[in-house]
């Protein structure tokens, strides 16, 4: 990936950390292009608490990823508030190819 772009091929754990960038960059339900399962639903969490925040951005990550075959689970949580829209998040992908540490600000 160079500058926010996507180029060239990859596979494996590079091809893992490629979709899960796109999932969270990919608002669910407003692109036609794509399925409906495909994509993150972080409009639902707006207005939550802090402590709801949290727990809601778990799941929804969660669910968007196990969307993808590959993907068997995903770990070790850290969510920070940067600010009300904003969230850094980290988290453990665990696929078929090994583990990745993924570390991603997310627009809420």
């Amino acid at each position: 990936m160079q500058k926010g772009r996507i180029q060239g091929f990859v596979d494996e754990i590079e091809a893992i950390k490629q979709a899960v960038y796109k999932v969270l960059q990919t608002e669910r339900f407003i692109y036609l292009i794509y399925s409906w399962n495909y994509g993150i639903e972080l409009n639902v969490v707006m207005g939550s608490n802090e402590a709801v925040m949290r727990s809601e951005l778990k799941r929804i990550v969660t669910e968007a990823l196990l969307v993808d075959e590959r993907i068997t689970d995903v770990t070790d949580f850290h969510i920070e508030l940067v600010d009300r829209r904003t969230a850094a998040v980290e988290f453990t992908v665990v696929s078929i190819y090994g583990q990745v540490r993924i570390e991603e600000e997310v627009t809420i």
